[in-house]
């Protein structure tokens, strides 16, 4: 984990590795930054936002998913970042 970067409080941390457990099974989060951007589901400020490399990847510097997370409502999104390899 100490490739992990993030700008969340350890309580935060806690919060949101078990909010994305069941998204990221075969994901590596490189970083989750809260955000000044507001929830698409319950409104409130401090979305996180997370990049991600497949395990299944042939190259782990490069970001192939994206993730926001809520940490108040626990809302969740998961998409696929199209790489160069991938075109």
């Amino acid at each position: 984990m100490e490739t992990f970067r993030h700008n969340l409080a350890p309580g935060e941390v806690k919060i949101f590795l078990k909010t994305v457990g069941e998204l990221t099974e075969n994901l590596f989060i490189h970083y989750c930054f809260k955000t000044p951007a507001a929830c698409p589901q319950c409104g409130r400020p401090g979305l996180c936002r997370a990049a991600a490399v497949s395990l299944l990847s042939s190259s782990f510097d490069k970001v192939t998913h994206e993730i926001s997370v809520c940490l108040k409502c626990r809302y969740k999104a998961l998409s696929t970042v199209t790489t160069c390899e991938s075109l």
